[in-house]
């Protein structure tokens, strides 16, 4: 099987005859999709958008904490699971 690598003229011609042939369904999951590619939102919970910064600093600072011992284990979920 020969893999054709496609540039991105034929990709949206492609895409172009994908959306012209599409139903309802698949033109709106093309839409939330690109709707949504487009939005610059970070979608972390709780909270707003992060910057790369922040983000490194967070990741920083949980590798911390790990070394220093503050985590849960999966023994330890389980046996709180338990009690629910």
């Amino acid at each position: 099987m020969i893999l054709e690598i496609m540039n991105t003229v034929q990709i949206r011609q492609e895409l172009h005859r994908y959306i012209d042939k599409g139903d309802e369904r698949f033109l709106r999951l093309v839409h939330a999709i690109a709707t949504n590619y487009e939005s610059d939102e970070d979608y972390t919970l709780p909270g707003s958008p992060m910057d790369e910064e922040t983000y490194k600093t967070r990741i920083r600072n949980a590798k911390e904490r790990v070394k220093a011992g503050y985590y849960t284990t999966q023994e330890d979920i389980e046996k709180e699971m338990e009690q629910w």
